[in-house]
This record gives structure tokens, C-alpha cells and sequence, in this order.
């Protein structure tokens, strides 16, 4: 039914158009594809990747780009197949429930909503991306579910001021790593229209780890006098095979094996938005977007699945400003209505029969406002506020006489409603032109997604929704060449949803905390030279319960990344870089006896230059060879030294040269 609305949405639009008399515009009404103000949320932090800093990235990852920051980190890198397929992105260490606990979203849209499987940010032509916003700590009142530790908005929108161009890309690296990507824009008039597609090749470090995948997208995006439209659609399709664990022996003998040489996941499906911004007067505006996807996931992952989501989203919001005796305002207030179908089914090894169907059909409807209120240059406020409605309606059946070796039985259709609300308050003040010192508190939430109700082996649609309390204290200092972020937060949890031990059941946990520090230093010796280090701190722990004061698995209490920047010439540049994490719990260790997963660190080196309009990169990576993990999981037995390892790769490299016409 999804496409001819959307053929009429389009056909609306054009029509629309027509009646509105083109002319030069010098001030247009651009819907950028994100519910942040003019000047973000004052008081939280704010990381923006430029599409120049994409291009100029020897990186091959959306991944790899967003975790340079400090308090962000890659996490559950189990593949090791490169691009960042399967990597998630952890923001103050919520390590196996990260992904969770950050909503990533594309021009201002979630990925998914109910399962968060399906969010890989590799299905993203990483040429289509326009800008990257990160917002680090509680966002839950703009975003709502899966926000409490920070937000990552992906936004492919052409830009107003985009030109006609051709950009043309091609990668080659070890274990028989290839792209080759195009995208272009061609303008006219009020009118701009974007495509890009690329497709992506690895062998894999490990065995029975290759990859292939194509991704792409088409943008049309029109500009008038007081309206702005677009219409994104993204599509992807990725086959993957699956090496599986190292045990304990293998992973030190063979850290390449495999021992599921036959397991594989296929994905496929596409993705659509669409936005609409109108300014009936100056300084107000009134945007809806919204966005349509279908994803299906197959695969032989020990047993055979089939599943598919379906998600379906609008979102109307009003943005006004004012000023009262002086005092700026810049207010938004928006409703997020959101519709989401899950179906899986699961087969038995032999693939006659399905011994157990999930489905799953999840409603939210929400209101939501923030206003960022300027008193003068050195005093700015914020306050904001979001109710959520959110229904869920699960079940599961399985078939008459299908043989598992799990406790799977039918449950009849279960309906949940738990509403939540979300809050927070921010302040900065300018200290001087140099320093300035902001400061944010609230309250979110997050539900259960619907494989944290399946769990492993058995079904517990009730789990209850998590609550957090964070408040956060930053420091920016701002001078000729030097540039120092720091900050503090400390996040107060009840019912933390998590895996328990060993039965691998999911459960909400007893009271938990974490807190940190975040510092990011810059200083700029010269054109030539530059010092970059970014580093965090963090602990998170049980603050309540049989397990008081023992650590949470997963969460490496030390990361750093240290860079020093060197261009000789006008056109080249090289880079050393040095990354550390220290070791960590592994993850489903809550009883803290297990070994620890063993801290490393990486040494990198990169070139790139310029030439004729060419660009190009050679990244050296892991230069001492290192034999080194980011994800173990400590037996499900409970058996003292017996874990699973996901190995990555050893030295590596990777080219990658690209012209834009």
C-alpha cells in the first residue's frame, strides 16, 4: 500500500511547486533532517562530522569515523570483516546492550524500532552522507526510546548549496578488502537530485567470513520561497558468512578458524523518508517527515530464521522563535507516532519444520517540546519534556511435535502497555570569549527490545522498561591553537535490562551506576604539525542487589587514543596514531570471578595527498602484528578459565584513492 502513497506524495509536491513562483531566495527554509535547534540543546555536547572530514577520512566506516570521539567506542566487533558490519557503537559503556542504549537514525529517523538487530550502519553509502550529528547523554525527549546514553543522526539531505558533481571512489586493502563506489548531483533550478551505490567485497580475516554487499540511494530535494521538500530511498542487500567462537585453545593456535564453517546471514530490504518544511512567517516553521522500511534477515545461525520488520513513522513538529524583553527563544514541539511489525520464524536443523513462530506488533505515540532560552551572550537555559505511549503486542507458537532443545512453548497474543516520561534541564555560561562551562540533567528510558523478551532459551514478554538518571558537567576551553573538552557524568539506573548468568536469560537488573570522565585535547603547533588526544574513564557497577560494588561485563575502565598530524607538503600529509583499552570483565561475568578479557593496544600509521584532483589514502594498521580481541564472553557454565573469543585482525592495510568531478 506503501507505494502509492508515496507515488501521490510526490505527485502532491510537484504540483505544489508549481503555484509557488520560482525566484532567487536568499534566506530558504531548509529541513536539515533533525529535531536539534539552531544551537543544538544547550548544555549537552554536540560532535558534528562534516561531509569534508568524511572525504578526507582514510577510514572505511561510518563506524570508525564516529568513534574517534572521546566517550565513544567501537564495541562487539566480532566479525573482523571490516566496513563495520556487525560493529556497534558504545557510548559510556553500556558494552553488550549498546546498541540499545543509542539510537542511531537516519535524517532524523530511528533504523528500527522494537528489534535492534537490524541496525548496520555498513548498509549506508557512506558517500551519501551530508553530515554526522553525535550527541552524547540522555536525548530521550527529542528521540525517545533507546536515547538514554546518547544519539547518532545520520543525514544523506542535499545541502542548498550543493553544485553539480560526480565523486568517484575506489578501495582495495588486506584479506581481499575491495569497494567501488559513485554518487552524483545534479541541480536545477530549486530542484537537486542525488544517487549514490556502492559495493562492497572482503574475503575476512577468518574463515568462512567473507562478505559481499551492495547498498544504494536516491535523493530528490526541492527549494522554494518558504517551502523545502526531499524524498530519500535507501536500499541494501548483504550476504555474510558467519565464523562463529574461539575457544580458549583455538583462539591462541588458530585465532583464523572457524568452527560453524557453514553458518551465513543474508539481509535485504529498503528504506524510504520523506520531509516536508513550510514557514507560513518568519521565524516559525512547520515540519513533518517520516519514513517507511522493510528489512529480511535469513540465515543458518546454528538453527535456520527467517525474519522481517516492518516499520512505519511520522513525525510532525513546530519550530517558533521569539523575544521577550531581550530574551531569545527557540522552541520546538513535535509528536512522534511510530507502528512497527516483527514476524521470525525459527526452523529446526533439518529445515522441515518450524518449531516456533514470533510476532510482534509495537505502537508508540508521543509529545514531546524543548526550549533553549538565550537570557544574554553568557547565560543560556534549556528545558524539555516528552510523554511516551508505547503498546506492545506479542506471541509466540510452536509447532505441534517440532523438536528443540530449548523450553520454547506457545504463549497466546500478550498485550503490554507501560507508558514513560523523559525530561531534562541544560545551562551554559560563558565564562569568557575562551572558556565556557555547561551543565545538563534529566531523566529517560528505554524499552525491552523483542529478542531481549525472546531470550535464548526461554520467553519473557513482560520485561519491564529501564529508567536512568544522568546529569553531566563540561568544560571547553577555546584558545588560539589549543583546544581542551572535558567532561563528568554520572548515570543513576534501575531495572538495567541485561543477560543474567549462565542461563542466558534476560532479566532487569539490580540498581546500577556509571560514571566517567571525557577529555578531549587539541593542540595546533603549526600548519605543518598538530597533537590530538581523546581519552575516557568510566565505571559501571552494581549499586544495589546480592552483587553490590561488582563491576558490569564488558566496560573497559581506560581507553585512549593519542595522534600526532604531520604535512610536509601542501598536498600530503601522514599521521601516527596510538590506541589503548584496558582490560574489562568479560561480558556475563556479574559474578566477577571469571579472567578478564585482556586489555591491548594498536599502532596505525596514514598517508594521504593530493593529485590533479585526485585523492588519496594509504592506512598501515596494526603495525606490531598484535593477536588481540574487543569481545569475549565468559562460559555459560560458570567453569573458571573456559570463554569464547572473537578474534580480529592482525596487521592490515588499506587504499583508497577518489576524484570528485
Amino acid at each position: 500500500m506503501w507505494k502509492p502513497l508515496f507515488l501521490t506524495f510526490v505527485i502532491f509536491i510537484a504540483s505544489l511547486n508549481q503555484e509557488i513562483k520560482a525566484q532567487t531566495i536568499e534566506d530558504e527554509i531548509i529541513v536539515q533532517s533533525t529535531k536539534l535547534q539552531v544551537d543544538g540543546i544547550y548544555g549537552a555536547e554536540t560532535y558534528t562530522i562534516t561531509k569534508r572530514d568524511i572525504q578526507n577520512s582514510t577510514s572505511e566506516s561510518i563506524v570508525d569515523l564516529i568513534t574517534k570521539y572521546p566517550g565513544v567506542k567501537k564495541q562487539f566487533d566480532i566479525y573482523g570483516t571490516g566496513f563495520g558490519v556487525g560493529s556497534r557503537i558504545d557510548i559510556r559503556g553500556f558494552a553488550d546492550t549498546a546498541r540499545d542504549n543509542t539510537a542511531i537514525l537516519i535524517n532524523g529517523q530511528k533504523l528500527t524500532m522494537g528489534d535492534m538487530s537490524l541496525v548496520d550502519l555498513s548498509i549506508i553509502p557512506i558517500d551519501s552522507i551530508q553530515k554526522i550529528e553525535i550527541t552524547k547523554g540522555n536525548n530521550s525527549v527529542l528521540y525517545g526510546n533507546n536515547s538514554s546514553a546518547g544519539t547518532v543522526n545520520i543525514i544523506t539531505d542535499t545541502l542548498p548549496d550543493q553544485k553539480d558533481s560526480l565523486f568517484t571512489k575506489f578501495i582495495a586493502g588486506s584479506f581481499g578488502k575491495f569497494e567501488g563506489a559513485l554518487s552524483g548531483t545534479k541541480t536545477a533550478d530549486i530542484y537537486s537530485i542525488t544517487g549514490n551505490t556502492n559495493f562492497v567485497s572482503t574475503d575476512g580475516f577468518r574463515r568462512n567470513n567473507a562478505l559481499n554487499q551492495r547498498n544504494g540511494s536516491i535523493e530528490f530535494k526541492g527549494v522554494s520561497e518558504n517551502l523545502s521538500y526531499h524524498i530519500n530511498v535507501l536500499s541494501h542487500n548483504q550476504f555474510l558468512e558467519l565464523p562463529g567462537i574461539r575457544l580458549t585453545t583455538d583462539y591462541w593456535e588458530d585465532p583464523r578458524g572457524t568452527g560453524t564453517p557453514t553458518q551465513f546471514n543474508q539481509r535485504n530490504g529498503y528504506k524510504s523518508f520523506y520531509g516536508i518544511g513550510y514557514s507560513p512567517i518568519n521565524d516559525h516553521q512547520i515540519i513533518i517527515d517520516g519514513s517507511y522500511s522493510f528489512d529480511k534477515s535469513q540465515g543458518n545461525l546454528g538453527e535456520f530464521s527467517d525474519t522481517e520488520i516492518y516499520n512505519y513513522q511520522i513525525s510532525p513538529r513546530y519550530l517558533f522563535q521569539s523575544n521577550i524583553n531581550q530574551i531569545e527563544l527557540d522552541n520546538i514541539i513535535g509528536i512522534d507516532l511510530i507502528y512497527a511489525n516483527y514476524y521470525s520464524d525459527r526452523m529446526q536443523l533439518d529445515g522441515r519444520h518450524y518449531y516456533t513462530n514470533f510476532k510482534m506488533i509495537d505502537k508508540t505515540t508521543a509529545f514531546y517540546f524543548n526550549s533553549n532560552i538565550k537570557l544574554n551572550q553568557q547565560n543560556k537555559f534549556s528545558f524539555g519534556a516528552r510523554y511516551h505511549g508505547n503498546w506492545l503486542r506479542a506471541s509466540n507458537s510452536v509447532t505441534t511435535g517440532a523438536y528443540y532443545g530449548g523450553t520454547y512453548t506457545d504463549k497466546s497474543s500478550e498485550n503490554f502497555s507501560n507508558p514513560q516520561f523523559a525530561y531534562h534541564f541544560g545551562y551554559e555560561y560563558l565564562l569568557n570569549k575562551d572558556n565556557t562551562i555547561s551543565t545538563k540533567l534529566g531523566r529517560s528510558f528505554r524499552y525491552p527490545n523483542l529478542d531481549e523478551r525472546i531470550g535464548l532459551n526461554n520467553v519473557s514478554f513482560n520485561l519491564g522498561p529501564q529508567k536512568s538518571h544522568d546529569f553531566e558537567i563540561s568544560h571547553k576551553l577555546n584558545f588560539k591553537n589549543l583546544n581542551v573538552s572535558t567532561t563528568f557524568y554520572y548515570m543513576r539506573l534501575r531495572a538495567e535490562i541485561s543477560t543474567t548468568d549462565n542461563s542466558f536469560a534476560n532479566r532487569n537488573l539490580a540498581p546500577t551506576e556509571r560514571y566517567g570522565i571525557e577529555n578531549s585535547f587539541r593542540y595546533t603547533f603549526s600548519k605543518k604539525v598538530s597533537l590530538e588526544n581523546n581519552f575516557t574513564l568510566t565505571q559501571a557497577k552494581f549499586r544495589g542487589g546480592d552483587r553490590n560494588g561488582n563491576d558490569l561485563p564488558g566496560v573497559p575502565a581506560y581507553v585512549d587514543s593519542f595522534q600526532i598530524s604531520y604535512s610536509p607538503l601542501d598536498n600530503l600529509s601522514t599521521y601516527f596514531n596510538f590506541y589503548y583499552q584496558s582490560n574489562s570483565k568479560m561480558i556475563n561475568d556479574f559474578r566477577n570471578f571469571q579472567i578478564a578479557a585482556k586489555g591491548y593496544h594498536t599502532l596505525n600509521i596514514g598517508f594521504t595527498g593530493k593529485y590533479n584532483g585526485f585523492k588519496a589514502s594509504l592506512a598501515l594498521n596494526n603495525l606490531q602484528n598484535k593477536k588481540y580481541y574487543n569481545y569475549a564472553v565468559g562460559s555459560g557454565s560458570g567453569v573458571y578459565g573456559v570463554a569464547s573469543y572473537y578474534p580480529l585482525p592482525g596487521f592490515n592495510t588499506l587504499f583508497k584513492i577518489s576524484k570528485q568531478f
